[in-house]
């Protein structure tokens, strides 16, 4: 499996159990493929882009291997 970003769209924050946009720790998720959340749990994209910056908010490549 693999993450292009550091955010979630509609996803579940491990520690709050909230569904939402979030940025997540990535390094939480590469060990555990559990998304835990750096940022408040946003309701949708457009409030989760519009509380957030580019510089944030960030592409990147990812792997987990489920073992």
């Amino acid at each position: 499996m693999a993450c292009l970003t550091n955010y979630t769209v509609q996803c579940t924050d491990v520690v709050s159990g909230l569904v939402g946009c979030f940025l997540f720790d990535t390094m939480h998720w590469q060990k555990t493929g559990e998304f835990k959340a750096i940022s408040p749990v946003f309701s949708d994209l457009a409030a989760f882009y519009n509380a957030t910056t580019h510089d944030q908010r960030k592409a990147c490549y990812l792997e987990r291997f489920s073992k």
